[in-house]
């Protein structure tokens, strides 16, 4: 169906009637849910009513079609309805960016928005760059504050947006979260707002309390830190920046740990090479109990050696705090005071001189500890070392080689352990395999060579047992050829066939492998334990048919009912000769006339009933292998 024009308002929009099968939706719509439930009543005011607003549309250049600039809801209610055809108005000359902008103005005026799609809707006004807040803070009706707060909802994670659109928490709420970052968000959602949470549920809860709450909870104390904090002044992450309570004179608290963390971890190191720099005699060390690995690390990574302080050492002293005159009531008292702290910066300087003079003759030795939160300088007695190399240029010479040597070690433990983490992402599927590939998959093979096949792969003069080493294995891979590949890899197949297991897929393997390998031998194998097996067998046959006689007697139990009531009431069980005797006791001595004295029951059901084995019958019936076979049915 083609569109009909009704009424051209300007040149380039005209009204018309448009067959829903030629249209269709944009990918620049800001609304991108829409609820089931009110599509539905939508639908079915649209049955009874017709569109009241038309919907807007613009042509697909080089087709009949139309897409969507406003109006989705309706056109997909619409469909719902059964409609054929829509109210629309044609936008003839309408660009991509002008269609978007239709689009923001169009939903932002919408009264059904939720608060995430409008969220949504300001932040792609300001994003096309047609808008500043203060132009779209005049076209919407909102101040530029209330613009810049909804738009800071767009951060939230998906788990908090929704209980925005289902009303389980309050815009406002929202707002106080959204001003943290996704690991806070997170955190405060599986704790604190999830569903089945019972305990610390922040549900309900006014704004104000979860601001409280989450600065207490997972901030940290920026006073705690020694770095040069003026740009956290600005920083968005300072409570100070999002909480309206902040005490005078508060540093704030920081909501982001990660750039808290690396701050620190700058401050530190760069306090730790400056120190070193004034006092070039230190070494860096570390104790045992207090220690940042991070620091650590940087610093061996720029060539540092940090040694593991065994011991305590004296703190280097401090220089004496310079006094300030706002403290003193009196001229006379400052100048006292101002006198006192020149007569301590003297003794400062002395004993510094003295520790400088000291640490040069290698009388002591000054270090820099790293620690977890901050870096001091400290010294302690240097041990007596043998005269000889007190002051020996070849034993400096040498300590300084082998620093740099375990510099070299570093760079390359470094290089490896980067290269292993890379190499998991490399796209290496379409590359054909290698002769060096090949000559490595042999290497690793040969970890499980045995010591009875080192002659044969190469190494004809070792007279050591123990497991081949590096040097070894690259001789041998070096060296390979059809036979030493077979044995090598043979090798591996045994040494994996440790583990198989009764009924395992290994287990199929060995067997397969050894009926090629060594025919004779496992078909001897598998008849000596068939043969005992069959054994075991039959005798649990027989057991298991004594077992089954044992049962027959209750099945017979009915003809013989009539003859029990002449028994004595008195005695629970009647003995079969007494059936032909009521009157009198059963003795044991009529035993042996149990056969004739009872035609109805069978010599298999008597035996079965009083027979008890002696204790080699029943070692015959039952060994102790046919015990271990019952317990691993069992």
């Amino acid at each position: 169906m083609e569109a009909t024009a009704i009424q051209t308002n300007t040149a380039n929009v005209q009204e018309a009637t448009i067959s829903l099968a030629l249209i269709q939706p944009s990918n620049y719509n800001p609304r991108k849910n829409f609820d089931e439930q009110s599509l539905t009543e939508l639908a079915d005011s649209i049955s009874c009513q017709g569109i009241l607003h038309a919907i807007g549309v613009r042509p697909i250049t080089g087709t009949d079609r139309y897409e969507i600039v406003y109006g989705e809801r309706r056109y997909r209610a619409s469909l719902i309805a059964g409609k054929e055809d829509i109210k629309a108005t044609v936008y003839t000359d309408l660009s991509d960016d002008e269609a978007e902008e239709k689009a923001i103005a169009e939903n932002l005026h919408r009264q059904d928005i939720t608060p995430m799609e409008e969220a949504e809707t300001l932040k792609a006004a300001i994003d096309s760059g047609r808008y500043d807040y203060a132009t779209l803070s005049t076209q919407i009706g909102r101040s530029e504050t209330y613009i810049r707060t909804r738009i800071k909802l767009t951060t939230l994670i998906p788990e908090i947006a929704r209980l925005i659109d289902t009303e389980e928490i309050t815009v406002a709420v929202a707002t106080e979260i959204s001003r943290y970052g996704v690991d806070i968000q997170t955190d405060v959602y599986n704790s604190h707002l999830k569903d089945g949470v019972t305990y610390n549920d922040w549900r309900g809860m006014n704004a104000s309390n979860v601001a409280r709450l989450i600065e207490k909870n997972y901030t940290t104390d920026l006073s705690r830190y020694r770095f040069d904090k003026s740009a956290c002044a600005s920083c968005p992450f300072n409570t100070i920046n999002l909480l309206l309570f902040c005490e005078d004179g508060c540093e704030g608290n920081c909501s982001n740990p990660s750039c808290l963390r690396e701050k620190h971890i700058g401050y530190l190191t760069n306090k730790a090479v400056e120190m070193l720099n004034e006092h070039p005699t230190a070494n860096f060390c570390h104790s045992e109990y207090d220690l940042n690995e991070r620091v650590n690390a940087l610093l061996t990574e720029m060539g540092y050696d940090i040694e593991k302080l065994s011991g305590y050492l004296t703190p280097y002293p401090c220089e004496p705090a310079v006094p300030q005159s706002d403290r003193f009531d009196t001229e006379e008292e400052y100048a006292e005071a101002v006198k006192a702290y020149e007569d301590r910066v003297e003794a400062h300087r002395e004993k510094c001189a003295d520790i400088t003079a000291k640490a040069e003759a290698g009388e002591i030795s000054l270090y820099i500890t790293i620690g977890r939160n901050d870096v001091t300088l400290g010294y302690m007695a240097t041990p007596a070392k043998p005269s000889e190399n007190g002051n020996n240029p070849k034993a400096e010479i040498a300590k300084l080689e082998a620093k740099d040597k375990r510099n070299k070690e570093i760079a390359v433990e470094r290089t490896i352990e980067d290269t292993k983490k890379k190499i998991l992402e490399a796209d290496i599927t379409e590359t054909k395999f290698s002769q060096d590939e090949d000559k490595m998959i042999y290497f690793f093979l040969l970890s499980s060579l045995r010591k009875e096949h080192y002659e044969a792969v190469g190494l004809t003069d070792r007279k050591s047992h123990s497991a081949l080493n590096d040097s070894e294995k690259m001789t041998i891979i070096a060296n390979l050829n059809a036979k030493t590949k077979a044995i090598i890899r043979r090798d591996f197949l045994i040494d994996n066939f440790k583990g198989a297991y009764r009924d395992n897929a290994i287990a199929d393997l060995l067997l397969s492998f050894a009926k090629k390998h060594m025919p004779e031998e496992l078909a001897n194998i598998e008849a000596e334990y068939n043969e005992i097996y069959e054994k075991r067998h039959q005798r649990i046959e027989e057991r298991k048919a004594l077992l089954a006689k044992d049962t027959e007697p209750e099945a017979t139990e009915p003809e013989a009912e009539p003859t029990t009531e002449e028994a004595t009431p008195d005695t629970p069980e009647v003995a079969p000769e007494a059936e032909n005797s009521p009157e009198e006791e059963p003795m044991p001595e009529a035993e042996p006339t149990t056969e004739e004295a009872t035609p109805d029951t069978s010599e298999a059901e008597t035996e079965a009933t009083q027979y008890e084995p002696t204790e080699e019958e029943a070692e015959a019936i039952l060994t102790e292998e046919e015990r271990y076979c019952e317990e691993a049915v069992a």
